[in-house]
């Protein structure tokens, strides 16, 4: 038996309390790309691309108007000549036009959305066919050749919105479409909300808000721990102030400013640990130590991330925290984000929870990597938003770069008032029931909708039994907070009927109860059933007990014509007497399935039997 409910994104602005969606009210100046032809995997008869910048646009307060659907391939690259002619027709042409409709600085970027491509292999001898990132070829959509032969150079072009040492000389501030240009033409901001899936895609934006409303340093307030990996340090602090910047010219320098640029997240408020090195070991390792000797094995309430070079691995220690912003320099430091076994660092880590991530979908040379230390400087002590940090660190456009995350996220904004989070997640939706591919086992999978509240996640909790008092409890497969989640009610037999419940409990400690529900594991083989429950015999004399109805129709009860239900005892000298009234009076629990296919209706007795009756 399946169990379906639609999720269709069908959210409101947030208005509750002084949390306001879109502080700076640039929602409407971003337009949110989408791919029109792109699959409809959960069903709902939406795309999961048009799903996702439905969403984001909601729930930050914004207009369809700025939705653009386009029909693009349902791949990850496009390839070579007819790859680039291709892109140039799907993309660069209706960007084109769409941004012509406005005042030439009225849009600030794209925000791309999962199902789009995020990867151009220029034709060959172009940029010596290094895969490049689409998104930030689109942030100069005036200066790309024409269709016939694309502008790339080796190793990128310089970006004129770039700040390779905070603090020094004239930092950019914030980006101004009318000064930030390429060769006299505009250039975009762009950001990309991607990942595994489409759930994944979505609960970047629910997490970036939870951050915005709640994140703070201050006492009391949600948080979280900064990290930096280094590979030559430590350092004395007289060496790093003496020469800051070092710049990236080398790896030696490299490292160096890294190592300076930590004080910027305690500057900030938060705690920090520094795994100093040697190279080779980073967070995680065997032989990791922290900068006061003690071992480097685990990374708990990961808030805050920057290093290298964690080159094709992923240590599982990383407990990344709703809000999380990382960026590992190495080769391919975000690659094959869509593949669950990417050994990518960011990828990894985004498909583990990290909010967002700045960093590459190829081999980028030391010099075309985002500066990590420049991005979180931006996000973190500075308050910019997502998409403004994420760029300011990267001195390269039309190269391997991508940044991954919500473009409006803000969680250090200047003048933000954090909130207390002290309201529970309302009830989740069932998306389904179904049987698994193993014996005697249900998978229940669930979503958290936020409609009309302040922004929410939370980790599942199933109560579950063959009574409404349940008994046994199914946590949810994946332990961290999200909107999504499954658990597994196993050892069930062909024919039980189960009552459930499915909780979450937000990042605060807020528990948020679910409706109570029912599903029949015999739903699974029959389009129709009827069945009884009663007690288990024999019934003590004078003991209260409960008996138990259930209809149900894989069509839905409007299939079924008419019930009722009789009863015949010979010591009650009853034959088929109709007491269906009773099960339908104010004295009996109703309990329904999720997909309204199946009713139960439990009716107590009181304890009014003798011996023998």
């Amino acid at each position: 038996m399946i169990l379906s409910a639609i999720f269709l994104a069908i959210v409101q602005p947030i208005s509750l309390q002084s949390f306001n969606p879109d502080p700076e009210g640039n929602v409407d100046r971003w337009l949110v790309v989408y791919n029109k032809d792109w699959l409809d995997r959960n069903g709902n008869g939406m795309g999961d691309s048009e799903e996702i910048a439905r969403y984001w646009s909601r729930r930050r307060g914004g207009s369809t108007q700025n939705l653009i659907g386009l029909s693009l391939p349902n791949t990850h690259t496009y390839q070579g000549q007819q790859g680039w002619e291709d892109f140039y027709d799907d993309m660069v042409v209706p960007l084109r036009n769409a941004v012509s409709q406005y005042p030439e600085d009225e849009i600030l970027g794209f925000l791309f959305c999962h199902g789009v491509p995020y990867r151009i292999v220029p034709p060959d001898g172009v940029a010596l066919g290094t895969p490049c990132g689409l998104d930030t070829t689109l942030m100069c959509l005036w200066t790309l050749g024409d269709r016939s032969t694309p502008h790339y150079i080796h190793m990128g072009h310089e970006d004129a919105y770039f700040d390779p040492d905070p603090g020094f000389g004239n930092d950019p501030g914030r980006f101004d479409p009318a000064a930030h240009r390429r060769q006299g033409k505009r250039t975009y901001l762009v950001a990309r909300l991607d990942g595994l899936d489409w759930e994944h895609s979505i609960e970047q934006v629910e997490m970036a808000m939870y951050a915005d409303a709640y994140l703070s340093p201050l006492p009391g307030f949600y948080s979280g721990t900064a990290y930096c990996d280094t590979r030559w340090g430590p350092y004395t602090w007289s060496t790093l102030n003496s020469g800051y910047p070092f710049g990236h010219s080398s790896f030696a320098n490299t490292d160096l400013d890294f190592a300076y640029g930590r004080q910027w997240l305690t500057q900030a408020g938060f705690p920090l640990m520094w795994e100093p090195g040697p190279a080779d070991v980073e967070i995680g390792h065997v032989s990791a130590q922290w900068e006061d000797g003690s071992p480097a094995l685990l990374a708990p309430d990961a808030l805050w991330y920057f290093g290298w070079y964690n080159y094709v691995q992923y240590h599982d220690v990383w407990e990344w925290k709703i809000g999380s912003a990382g960026s590992d320099l190495n080769s391919n430091s975000l690659a094959w984000f869509r593949n669950e076994n990417t050994t990518s660092f960011l990828g990894q880590a985004m498909i583990r929870g990290l909010t967002c991530a700045v960093g590459v979908i190829a081999e980028p040379y030391l010099v075309g990597h985002p500066y990590p230390e420049v991005f979180l400087h931006y996000l973190v002590l500075a308050g910019y938003p997502f998409a403004e940090a994420a760029r300011v660190s990267d001195q390269k456009s039309k190269w391997t770069n991508i940044y991954i995350g919500d473009p409006l996220y803000q969680p250090m904004r200047g003048g933000k008032v954090p909130l207390l989070d002290h309201t529970p997640p309302p009830p989740c939706k069932v998306l389904s029931v179904s049987e698994s591919a193993t014996a005697g086992e249900w998978t229940v999978a669930t979503v958290l909708d936020p409609s009309g509240q302040l922004p929410d996640l939370g980790t599942l909790e199933v109560q579950w039994g063959l009574q409404p008092d349940y008994g046994s409890t199914a946590y949810g497969e994946d332990q961290r907070p999200r909107l999504f989640h499954q658990a597994s009610i196993v050892g069930r037999g062909p024919d039980e009927l189960i009552h459930y419940r499915a909780d979450y409990t937000d990042p605060n400690g807020n528990v948020g109860l679910g409706e109570d529900l029912v599903f029949h594991t015999a739903m699974s083989t029959q389009t129709t059933l009827a069945r009884v429950y009663g007690p288990m015999l024999p019934i003590p004399s004078g003991q209260a007990f409960a008996v138990e109805i259930v209809f149900a129709a894989a069509g839905g009860l409007s299939e079924l014509s008419g019930c009722s239900v009789t009863v015949s005892s010979a010591v009650a000298g009853w034959l088929q007497v109709d007491i269906s009234s009773k099960f339908m009076s104010t004295i009996a629990q109703r309990f329904q399935s999720a997909d309204h296919t199946l009713i139960a209706l439990r009716l107590p007795v009181n304890a009014i039997l003798a011996a023998g009756d």
